[in-house]
């Protein structure tokens, strides 16, 4: 049986066998847009993360020529007569490699530089305050670095105040630090500008004989951008999380405290005894979303 050919209907000879069937001529206009599209969009997607983990200067400016550069290939791309797949595909290729290379020159010379840890000291002036002392006669804190006294008096009525001096002495005069007075039931920040490695005094200005204590000064300050000590986090009114931490004995210690309860206050105070009567450190009071700090002194080895 002769062999039947489909023939042009021009007459110009015989059709090819390899003619694009009708469904392919249709699909091809859509699916190539599309697959460039969804190249393109996973591109930009993943260049947006590196965008994320810059500063925003360097965000700018490196979006802003990523986006310039897209807009000269596309124009080249558009300008030919003929738009090819290939021409596509080299739009594609075009715009993955500049967002590479910017994005990569952006991690370079663009990474935003870590804030250094606040140092937050808790201090507080318990009930009858004026003869007991305040809740701690030893506190530390960071050399060559700045911090703060978190001042809490929950002596009702009182009046107190914290200063802090290079001598043992009941006289405020020369003090390296002295917070404003507070009556009771109030709080108070003391900042301290950065003191060279040594020991220092503290003391209340209106009952310098009882209320006194010794403030260490050693160690580095804490890393930028890491938490000092073990993390507590308080997420709802009814639990911490980790319940149960430990900490080097015979060296102080800083435990950061996270609030993660919205609108909530709450603290971390740290008792010697477990009727809860012989504290040793306190956070200030964090609202939720928040966080704190409590500083202690060099501890025993034991249970707290």
């Amino acid at each position: 049986m002769a062999e039947r050919r489909r023939r042009d209907p021009c007459g110009d000879g015989p059709m090819s066998d390899h003619a694009p069937e009708p469904r392919e001529r249709l699909l091809w206009p859509i699916v190539i847009p599309v697959t460039v599209l969804v190249v393109i969009g996973a591109v930009l997607f993943l260049f947006s993360r590196v965008l994320l983990r810059v500063t925003p200067t360097a965000a700018t400016i490196t979006a802003l020529v990523v986006a310039a550069s897209i807009l000269a290939v596309a124009s080249v791309v558009a300008s030919r007569p003929q738009v090819t797949g290939a021409s596509l595909l080299s739009l594609v290729g075009g715009v993955t490699g500049i967002a590479m290379l910017t994005g990569g020159l952006a991690l370079l010379v663009g990474q935003p530089t870590q804030e250094a840890q606040p140092v937050i000291i808790a201090l507080t002036a318990p009930k009858s305050a004026a003869t007991k002392g305040f809740q701690t006669d030893s506190l530390s804190a960071p050399a060559a670095y700045p911090f703060t006294i978190a001042f809490t008096n929950d002596d009702t009525g009182v009046q107190h105040n914290v200063v802090v001096t290079v001598q043992k002495t009941v006289d405020p005069a020369g003090a390296i630090a002295a917070g404003q007075p507070v009556t009771g039931v109030g709080s108070v920040d003391v900042p301290v500008s950065p003191l060279a490695t040594g020991s220092y005094y503290f003391f209340c200005e209106f009952h310098p004989t009882t209320m006194t204590g010794k403030l260490t000064v050693a160690g580095p300050p804490p890393s930028p951008g890491a938490p000092a000590g073990p993390v507590v986090t308080a997420s709802d009114p009814t639990a911490f999380s980790p319940n149960s931490i430990e900490l080097p004995a015979g060296q102080p210690a800083t435990i950061t405290f996270d609030n993660e309860d919205p609108g909530i206050t709450h603290n971390l105070d740290v008792f010697s005894d477990k009727g809860y009567t012989k504290e040793i450190g306190k956070s200030p009071d964090v609202v939720g979303i928040g966080s704190g700090q409590v500083t202690l002194p060099a501890l025993d080895p034991g249970t707290y």
